[in-house]
């Protein structure tokens, strides 16, 4: 039998819940990517709006080719490091295509299949079945194997939380017992939340913005590496208030510099050609959210929470 294309079902980024009726699971920090286990055809590995993983990820086809179908499975893309899921490692997997670079990069970084919820089973959709009844038959199939793991669940949506973050994963996600599955959905049933570090920063710029240049659209964000220098760590553009933009801008507009303040330069800064950048000096400290500290040394999805000074 041919299994039905399913447009995975996506969480609400909100506060947690408590008390019965929720079940708590590891948010991971990957490719989200629906398998398709025929029983006797090829496996498929398709992502969000269809993006086909197949051939991009060879070792998890051959594991998942070691399931009995027919079957469906939903779940995440992981590289991990150091014995977490790190995002930069599967950006160095996801975009190759070419059949060398693709094996060399399976062998080198290989990537895990985390199965979290079960949509097809036998001649039997699932998706009208509760989310308890999914993972229950889920985890009757006993799927874990080398490339292939079933993630654990807990009752208790706050033990999930304190588990995550002590292991530091991306977040935690709570999601009804009796939610049906729907796709292409994304629902209240499902309720995410990151766990974000904080970093002290030094602003060494800023990118204006608005018809006069009179507003901030983002500042540009590092550490100090040597007295008066900059490590650039970023730029940092979501957070702020209108206030704030305004007030800022009016603020470095005072502490205007000719020249960059980051020890690589304004050339180096990765911001695309054409930007208007204006350096400052390194005067105003200021506190950022992050999730992670990528392999070029950068702040990971940045966000502005105020001025230290």
């Amino acid at each position: 039998m041919k299994l039905p294309y399913v447009e995975p079902m996506l969480a609400t980024a909100g506060t947690l819940p408590s008390g019965p009726g929720w079940t708590g699971e590891a948010k991971w920090d990957g490719a989200r990517a629906v398998a398709y286990i025929p029983e006797a055809a090829p496996v498929r590995l398709l992502g969000r709006r269809g993006t086909d993983f197949t051939a991009r990820f060879p070792e998890l086809a051959a594991a998942l080719t070691e399931v009995r179908g027919p079957l469906t499975l939903d779940g995440e893309i992981v590289v991990m490091r150091g014995g977490t899921p790190s995002f930069a490692a599967l950006q160095s997997r996801i975009h190759r295509t070419r059949p060398a670079t693709v094996l060399a990069g399976a062998a080198a970084v290989p990537a895990l299949y985390i199965a979290f919820d079960l949509l097809h089973l036998g001649d039997r959709p699932l998706l009208n079945e509760p989310y308890a009844r999914r993972r229950e038959l889920l985890e009757g199939l006993e799927l874990d194997r080398p490339g292939l793991r079933v993630p654990p669940t807990w009752d208790s949506v706050a033990a999930a939380y304190g588990w995550t973050r002590e292991h530091q994963l991306e977040g935690v996600l709570a999601k009804r017992t009796d939610s049906l599955y729907a796709p292409g959905t994304r629902s209240h049933d499902w309720i995410k939340l990151k766990h974000l570090r904080t970093a002290d920063v030094v602003i060494g710029g800023w990118l204006p913005g608005g018809p006069a240049g009179d507003t901030l659209r983002a500042v540009l964000a590092g550490v100090e590496a040597e007295p008066g220098r900059l490590q650039y760590v970023g730029s940092v553009g979501t957070g702020f208030t209108g206030a704030e933009r305004r007030a800022l801008a009016a603020a470095l507009r005072r502490l205007a510099v000719p020249v960059s303040p980051f020890t690589a330069g304004g050339r180096a800064l990765g911001l695309p050609p054409g930007t208007e950048v204006r350096f400052v000096r390194p005067e105003l400290h200021a506190e950022v959210e992050f999730l992670e500290i990528t392999d070029r040394g950068q702040l990971r999805q940045p966000v502005w929470r105020g001025l230290r000074d």
